[in-house]
């Protein structure tokens, strides 16, 4: 009941400030100076760096806590801290998927996609009860599998059932929705069974974030909020112009430039 009055009132903070953006006000709290190849964040505000075959865990305070490579698989493809006990990090080249607990060690059994006749799988995410979802470029279509690697749901080649050329550069699943980013086109929106809901029609989309019945991503250097329920758009004021990514968590917003990743408190 805890957690889910936290998530409560997650939501409902989000929900004020997505109506008053231009109020916003922001402290720095720390600066990380580092050039990543990309970055994540949980729901504690912990940040996941990922650099080369590298992750690097730090706290929202900018504190370096742990690091994890492996350099048998090479880069890094993807991170999944959805679930900060059960990180999910994906090897495409290999086509393995390495589970981490909250230190960065080896938490579980890797994956081996391709032992599993699943070497075609471009994306994949985390998913509830320690299942995950994956996008298999060959079928066109999402599949979530259980945590004994069994087949639980599937969506069916979505070219032939949206009638659209699909070319996805990343799948997330929150809040009982899947989300599916194909920039030519927008992101599919599917529910916890992978059927098709609706198309959020916002083209050339690299990164976005769902919070609540919000989606955040940038559009033209600025981040907007598109409401899937009032399907209203907002600007979220951002204290800095420059930036190539960004995450919010809680009441912490963080940015990612060229050299360096910014956390800011939002007061």
């Amino acid at each position: 009941m805890d957690a889910i009055k936290k998530y409560y009132f997650f939501f409902l903070y989000f929900l004020c400030i997505s109506s008053s953006f231009a109020q916003n006000k922001y402290s720095l709290i720390s600066t990380i100076n580092i050039e990543a190849d990309f970055f994540t964040s949980d729901n504690q505000s912990n940040i996941y760096v990922i650099k080369g075959d590298e992750l690097i865990k730090f706290d929202k305070n900018g504190k370096l806590l742990y690091k994890y490579s492996n350099k048998n698989l090479g880069n890094i493809d993807f991170v999944d801290a959805s679930n900060m006990l059960r990180l999910l990090v994906f090897y495409r080249k290999f086509s393995q998927i390495i589970f981490l607990d909250n230190t960065l060690s080896i938490n579980g059994e890797p994956l081996a996609l391709d032992k599993i006749n699943y070497q075609q799988t471009q994306l994949v995410c985390s998913s509830f009860n320690n299942g995950i979802w994956l996008y298999n470029q060959q079928n066109m279509e999402i599949l979530r599998m259980n945590q004994s690697n069994e087949i639980t749901q599937e969506s069916g080649n979505l070219s032939n059932l949206i009638n659209i050329d699909l070319l996805p550069n990343y799948l997330m699943e929150y809040n009982n929705r899947i989300y599916l980013n194909n920039p030519s086109s927008g992101i599919l929106i599917f529910d916890i069974y992978g059927t098709y809901y609706k198309t959020f029609f916002e083209k050339n989309i690299k990164h976005f974030q769902a919070i609540g019945d919000m989606i955040y991503y940038i559009s033209d250097k600025k981040v907007l909020s598109y409401n899937l329920k009032t399907t209203e758009t907002l600007q979220f004021e951002t204290p800095e112009i420059e930036f190539q990514n960004f995450r919010l968590e809680m009441d912490v917003l963080i940015l990612q430039g060229s050299k360096s990743i910014s956390i800011y408190r939002i007061q």
